[in-house]
């Protein structure tokens, strides 16, 4: 909060000097008088300065954002990924002093893509001013404006301060394509009862309605004949009617560490999570039922088979939720280094040190007792501003550390797991696909989405697939291809063309190999690259038929 010199402050400071010097050296008062003139009007800018940089240190001054219903009271703006968004700043000056300068640098995470704010505000006292904000988001997930760098300066602009103020708001980012209602989708159950085996949906009745009228043939009821049409025709006519077929689909999305990589982060998850809307939207959009797992090392989440409208809401929730993971299983930090995360953060968010007193942890360098006794202080009205269904929906174990949840209910970023386990990730496909197959009361077409990166144990694969197989059900796999989600000509140099060859090369050995052992199994298995949409590999592939 140091107030400095400006550009303008600078220029002003080099003249004062210049003037009392020329006017020492030839004794000309005059000169005297405008340097002393200069440093005068320095030195009432640096109180000026001073006092609305106390007003900023105070935290006299709020900064507030609101989207569109202008609301106050919730914390969070939901938005489509990749679309801009724009929602208004207010800033509030309780101080006993106008603020003049005033421009501010939001900071947040860095999935979102923070617009400038490049206007400069004179902010009366006891007044409020409003500014545009514009918000893009790369991809998915519940991402926290943190606050602003907040600049002031004197009246004249002779010199500035800055400071930093708190801005807690979450934008709710969902996937692109989830709001997409494709016509191909009334194909989709149709495409499942003829190439995913009979006993993947269930028809209803002989259906009410004709589709049309065509020749008799040997074997058609008696009661489907067309008397009329035939008196006409002077030859048997049959009616055909319209069946009603109900899809019945689990989707599978693996949310582990090789889906969060790509040519940018998280790239291989996104066109996941943006397939698994795709489909569930179509799927209900045609009135069926579909219900979603995430896995990674194990089951992450569940979401059983519905068809309402607020069932996608739900299934949506949960694909943005999982870029929010804080299960210490599949993070990086362990409790330790969160708590040295979290002291950090608290000393710019709250300015409270956690770093003194007497029960400073030589491990950590926090007073880890004294943290968590605040945290159980506050976490309760942390709940009611910030809380979301977003951090709950399909969860199977929500219980964590007092410490996590305050984490992910601040939208702080607890990395993901950096390194794989190879060898688990079949774990948590098999236990997918064991809860289908023991809670499931009807036959289901299930689609895996999965790279299939890290899996070495392929009997645990091919156990659980058979058993889903044996009750009924029909298996898919949609693979991101991950060589495919980088380009070609990254830099254009020699090196990274030959690493990329063999990679690829690699790559692309490992894959083929399961994919062989999936389709030995009657498994299809189709091989996803960016941006490609799921529905339209679904309906354009040929299916193999399950044995019943």
């Amino acid at each position: 909060m140091n107030p400095h010199l400006t550009t303008r402050g600078v220029f002003v400071f080099v003249c004062a000097i210049v003037f009392l010097a020329a006017g020492a050296v030839t004794e000309q008062p005059l000169l005297l008088l405008l340097g002393q003139v200069q440093v005068a009007v320095l030195a009432i800018s640096f109180l000026l300065c001073v006092v609305a940089a106390l007003a900023l240190d105070r935290r006299f001054v709020r900064i507030e954002v609101r989207d569109d219903s202008g609301s106050k009271r919730f914390r969070s703006t939901g938005v489509m990924t990749g679309e801009k968004t724009d929602v208004d700043v207010y800033i509030s000056n309780d101080a006993w002093v106008p603020l003049y300068g005033l421009a501010l640098e939001p900071f947040g995470a860095r999935a979102l893509g923070l617009g400038d704010i490049d206007d400069y505000f004179h902010l009366p006292t006891k007044a409020e001013v409003s500014a545009p904000l514009t918000v893009e988001a790369a991809r998915s997930g519940r991402w926290t404006l943190q606050g602003f760098d907040v600049s002031i300066s004197d009246p004249l602009g002779l010199l500035s301060a800055r400071d930093y103020l708190p801005c807690l708001h979450a934008f709710e980012c969902f996937p692109q394509r989830s709001h997409r209602r494709d016509q191909s989708a009334r194909n989709l159950g149709a495409f499942a009862l003829q190439h995913g085996g009979k006993h993947v949906v269930r028809q209803i009745g002989t259906g009410s309605m004709v589709r049309e009228l065509r020749d008799y043939q040997p074997g058609d009821p008696l009661r489907h004949i067309a008397w009329k049409a035939t008196a006409r025709n002077r030859r048997l006519i049959s009616r055909d009617f319209e069946r009603e077929v109900n899809l019945s689909m689990y989707l599978l999305l693996d949310i582990s560490t090789s889906m969060r990589g790509g040519q940018w982060e998280g790239q291989k998850l996104e066109h996941g999570v943006e397939s698994v809307a795709e489909l569930a939207t179509s799927v209900i959009g045609a009135r069926d039922r579909v219900g979603l797992m995430t896995f990674d090392e194990k089951l992450y989440g569940h979401i059983p088979p519905a068809t309402a409208p607020s069932h996608l809401a739900r299934i949506l929730r949960h694909l943005v939720g999982v870029n929010s993971v804080v299960d210490d299983e599949l993070t990086e930090w362990g409790e330790v280094e969160l708590a040295q995360k979290l002291a950090d953060y608290l000393v710019v968010q709250e300015r409270l040190d956690f770093r003194r007193g007497d029960d400073v942890e030589p491990e950590s360098g926090v007073n880890i007792k004294l943290l968590e006794r605040w945290l159980r202080s506050v976490i309760r009205l942390e709940k009611e501003k910030f809380d979301s269904p977003i951090l709950h929906d399909g969860l199977l174990d929500e219980e964590t550390s007092l410490l996590r949840r305050f984490a992910q209910l601040r939208g702080v970023e607890v990395p993901y797991r950096v390194e794989a386990r190879l060898g688990l990730k079949e774990r948590g496909l098999n236990q997918a696909i064991e809860r289908i197959v023991t809670t499931a009361k009807e036959s289901q077409w299930i689609v895996v989405i999965s790279d299939l990166c890290g899996v070495m144990n392929t009997e645990v694969v091919t156990r659980s697939i058979r058993l889903a197989q044996i009750k009924g059900h029909a298996v898919r796999f949609l693979v991101p291809f991950t060589p495919a989600y980088y380009e070609d000509d990254h830099d254009g140099s020699e090196r990274y063309s030959i690493s990329r060859e063999l990679f690829s090369t690699r790559e692309r050995e490992e894959r083929l190999k399961i994919a062989s052992h999936l389709r030995k199994l009657g498994v299809q298995v189709d091989f996803m690259k960016p941006g490609q949409s799921a529905l339209q590999l679904l309906l354009g592939g040929r299916g193999r038929r399950v044995a019943s």
